[in-house]
Parts: C-alpha cells; sequence; structure tokens
C-alpha cells in the first residue's frame, strides 16, 4: 500500500533529519514529502523554499513527478 505524508522538519523520523539537505536557508525551514509503500520509506522531498519564495521562476516540476510516481506505484499493486 501506498503512504504519502506531508511533514516539516521537527516531524521527521530522527534518521531522517540528518540526511535531509541544508537547503541553503536551513532544512528546518522546508516541508517534507515522504511516500512510503508497505510501510518501507521509498522517496523523500523538500520544498526546498520558504513559502515567499514560492514565485513562478521556480522548477516545481518535481511535484508532478511525484504525483505520476505514486500513480505507477500504486497500478503495480493491481
Amino acid at each position: 500500500m501506498l503512504t504519502i505524508k506531508k511533514l516539516c522538519y521537527d516531524e521527521l523520523p530522527e534518521s531522517e533529519k540528518k540526511n535531509v539537505s541544508n537547503n541553503g536557508s536551513g532544512a528546518e525551514y522546508a516541508e517534507y514529502l515522504l511516500i512510503y509503500q508497505d510501510e518501507k520509506l521509498i522517496r523523500i522531498f523538500s520544498d526546498a523554499m520558504e513559502p515567499e519564495d514560492a514565485i513562478f521562476c521556480r522548477d516545481l516540476s518535481w511535484i508532478s513527478d511525484i504525483i505520476k510516481l505514486a500513480y505507477e506505484i500504486g497500478r503495480s499493486e493491481k
């Protein structure tokens, strides 16, 4: 079963806090998407920006990649 969680830095598992990028302004300011398959963490993504930095020139194409990945994983579980 596929599960996706949206977490802030403080909510990340301790084992993952040391693995996330500093993102220039600090990992604690980012939010994270964690993708689990059968309770195993398979991917972690960061928005790597503060809300005021979410402008049109930012490349947010990774979001659609996550949606496609989730769709493909879901299809393979049938």
